[in-house]
């Protein structure tokens, strides 16, 4: 019999996102040597163009899922939708159907309407407790396998103007990530010499530009390919009202950049205070915080980078992750049906 194919399923493909990248890294990396296929809701039309090239697209649909599933499919679902309906899919099919709920964030509703499978994998500690406490699934059936990144760390525009501190600060403009908040809380506090660049796009974009305009201390840089820009950072920072696993925190720690965050759980599993950035539990303790910032020529910031870049490489690298998702793929699938090869 052939090896375990995975299908990736995640509903919305129109814009970036952590959740998208991580569903077609998992889709490329477990697939190896064929092409894979991605269910979604998105039309091929409106997909980002650089993912339609890494992927075969597919409706997401009781019929596209009839048709794959045959005993040795796993479909590796990232959105709690999709999951539910998957679930829905593999009763009323009556064929042998396998599903791994992949969890990313946090959520305080709709647990009536939400069903999952026998396992679920957490990106984080945050979204394990999460599951536990609002969905009250057991905590045997859930696997905390932490985001990982394929090592591309590089020496390409290196900032050497140390006089100023540049705090980087990515993901999407919109009130959960809290970047017209972080303004408007911290304007005219911060000392000259401190500097935050919102990189990003989303629906706060436009009001985040009024907000800063005619401000030196606040920049906004568009969407920001990270492999080729973290060099001209200092910091990265997220300070948002929930996460799941922030990806642009495992980039920063990957770049040696210490980090800025808040105490959420999720941010936790990546940020150690003091040994590879900064915790600070509201607004302002992060005023105060950002104005005591060592200085990126400073002892205390090279042991800082130092710790970031030594944690990445313990606990967030890409083969790390693809490891642990084929060993609790093959342990799964061998639970409902006769053994097979193993994925490659």
């Amino acid at each position: 019999m052939d090896k375990i194919r995975v299908i990736s399923v995640y509903p919305n493909f129109a814009n970036h996102g952590g959740a998208q990248d991580v569903a077609l890294q998992l889709a490329e990396k477990l697939n190896e040597g064929t092409e894979p296929i991605v269910l979604t809701e998105t039309c091929f039309a409106d997909i980002v163009p650089d993912y339609r090239e890494r992927a075969r697209f597919m409706p997401f649909s009781w019929r596209s899922v009839h048709n794959l599933a045959d005993g040795h499919t796993v479909f590796l679902s990232h959105h709690r939708k999709s999951t539910s309906l998957l679930m829905l899919f593999s009763l009323l099919s009556g064929k042998k159907t396998y599903v791994l709920h992949v969890a990313h964030n946090t959520f305080t509703n709709l647990r009536c309407l939400s069903s999952f499978p026998k396992r679920i994998v957490a990106v984080s500690n945050g979204v394990k407790e999460n599951l536990m406490s609002y969905f009250r699934v057991p905590e045997e059936r859930i696997t905390v396998i932490f985001n990982g990144k394929e090592d591309c760390r590089n020496n390409q525009n290196v900032k050497t103007d140390n006089r100023e501190i540049h705090i980087l600060l990515p993901g999407r403009i919109c009130g959960v990530k809290q970047q017209v908040d972080i303004v408007r809380m911290t304007r005219d506090k911060l000392l000259p010499h401190i500097h935050i660049y919102f990189a990003g796009a989303g629906e706060e974009v436009e009001l985040l530009k009024k907000e800063i305009e005619g401000e030196t201390q606040y920049h906004y840089v568009g969407f920001l390919n990270m492999t080729e820009n973290l060099n001209r950072y200092d910091y990265v920072c997220l300070f948002s009202k929930n996460e799941g696993l922030g990806l642009s925190l495992i980039e920063g720690l990957m770049f040696g950049k210490p980090l800025i965050t808040n105490d959420l759980p999720a941010v936790l599993d990546v940020n150690k205070a003091g040994e590879t950035g900064f915790v600070f539990p509201n607004f302002t303790a992060l005023v105060k915080g950002l104005n005591e910032l060592p200085m990126p020529d400073s002892e205390a910031y090279q042991h800082l980078s130092c710790n970031a870049r030594l944690r990445y490489e313990r606990f967030f690298t890409e083969g790390n992750m693809i490891i642990q998702y084929k060993r609790i793929i093959e342990q799964e699938i061998r639970q409902i049906t006769p053994p097979i090869n193993t994925i490659q």
